[in-house]
């Protein structure tokens, strides 16, 4: 069975929230062991640019990046679920991947499979998830995972608005059922 982690890339108890708990409800309903990492509600310092973990595979820093590197590193699938912000991923999730390094350096991540899930705030028309779509793909090509499966909300604007695509939610999360089970 999978290992599953999903990264929410918002502070909030918004719609990324809120997707990425029903993600997990489901996947446990199915017997898939799913932990959620928070990365701005944890202590996390960004990343000097040191490069001591392309020499050792171990940041020097002691916060919670070196549990989340465990999960990470036992984890099949990794599940990024971002608001964007200026069309862009959410910094959180930026943040995250930077400190991710040590895997990265040590082959760490390579045949991970990533499911990456947009969350926009204006119509699909105008240009509100491409960005965060283009960077989640770069990270996931140079670090040798592949892309299992991608999708986007948009006019998510407001604190719930995920909650107005309900059909859309339920099959985004069959779908990732089907990418895991």
């Amino acid at each position: 069975m999978a290992r599953v982690v999903i990264i929410i890339g918002s502070r909030r108890e918004g719609n990324s929230y809120i997707l990425g708990n029903r993600i997990k409800d489901k996947l446990a309903s199915n017997r898939i062991s799913t932990d959620i990492i928070i990365p701005g509600n944890q202590k996390i310092y960004l990343c000097t640019g040191c490069m001591d973990c392309d020499r050792n595979g171990v940041c020097d820093f002691n916060d919670d990046m070196e549990d989340n590197i465990k999960k990470v590193k036992d984890a099949e699938y990794l599940i990024f679920i971002t608001p964007t912000r200026w069309n862009l991923l959410s910094g959180d999730i930026k943040i995250f991947m930077d400190r991710l390094n040590p895997l990265y350096s040590q082959k760490g991540l390579q045949n991970k499979k990533m499911i990456n899930l947009i969350i926009g705030s204006k119509k699909k028309n105008e240009y509100s998830t491409e960005g965060a779509k283009t960077s989640l793909g770069a990270f996931a090509e140079s670090s040798g995972m592949k892309v299992a499966y991608i999708a986007d909300f948009d006019e998510c604007l407001d604190f719930k608005d995920i909650l107005k695509q309900e059909s859309k939610i339920d099959q985004v999360i069959d779908e990732i059922i089907k990418c895991v089970g």
